[in-house]
Order: structure tokens, then sequence, then C-alpha cells
């Protein structure tokens, strides 16, 4: 069976190539329209007023779509965000929080299924100065990094 940590960070990496494909294909798209938008403008060139603010306004959008400087760096903010955020939920302990994990007790017996006195509680056990690793944790951490370098 193959880990869901090899899943995990496979995801993330086909999305983000997923993603980087879609902005490519966005990118080509632009890039004709502003072809097509030169043609027209060359075809138009003694057309009205009306027709030369549209052309304009097009010209306009087709320049603010992916030219995005600051895009990169909220890639890397996001995964040094959930590093730390990770490292703070796993080293709490260590910084002077309680961490309380909660813990199944049954009492009671079954015989044969005919006499079920069987209980559950939770109860909740206190950990002073320790050390947590939480499994969610580690497959959002490399979900959120194979996302990072399957975009870029």
């Amino acid at each position: 069976m193959i880990p869901i940590e090899v899943l995990t960070m496979a995801g993330g990496a086909t999305m983000g190539g997923i993603f980087k494909m879609i902005d490519k294909a966005q990118e080509a798209k632009r890039a004709q329209q502003e072809m097509m938008i030169g043609m027209m403008k060359a075809k138009t060139e003694e057309a009205d007023a009306a027709s030369n603010r549209a052309t304009k306004a097009a010209d306009a959008a087709a320049a603010r779509v992916g030219n995005d400087p600051f895009a990169k760096m909220t890639r890397r903010i996001f995964v040094l965000a959930m590093l730390a955020m990770g490292a703070w939920a796993m080293m709490g302990g260590l910084a002077g929080l309680d961490i309380y994990v909660p813990v199944d007790r049954t009492t009671g017996f079954n015989f044969l299924g005919l006499f079920d006195t069987t209980k559950t509680q939770t109860e909740y056990i206190k950990l002073e100065n320790a050390l947590v690793h939480y499994e969610w944790l580690k497959i959002s951490i490399l979900a959120a990094g194979s996302f990072y370098l399957g975009k870029s």
C-alpha cells in the first residue's frame, strides 16, 4: 500500500503542476488576445471615440493579468507560516503550555455479546513539558510544501 505521505505529496505536486499549466495557458491566451487587439487596433484606427475607449480598457485588462510580482513571495510566506505553526504546535509544551490528550477508558465486561456492561469514558491527561507529534500536521506540511514545489 502506498503511504499517505507519498499520496499527499504527489497530490500536492500534481495540483501545483496543474495550476502552473493553467497559468501558462492563461498567459498564452493573453498573448493571443493582445495580438488580436493589436490587429483590430490597426484595422479600426479611425473608429469613433467609444471603440477607442473599449480597446484601451481591454488593453489595460490584458496588461493587468498575470503581472503579480508578489505571487512567489506569497507562496513562500504561506509555507513558512505553515512550518512555524507546526513547530509551535509540536513544541508548545516545551514553551510552558500544558497539553491535554484525550484517552478513552473502557470498563466492564462483555460475555459473548449476551451480557454487555462495558462503558467507555473519555478522560483528559495533562502533559507538562512535552513534545507532541500530530499526524495531521505532518501531512498538512507535506501538502503545503509539495504544492509550493509543484507550482514553482
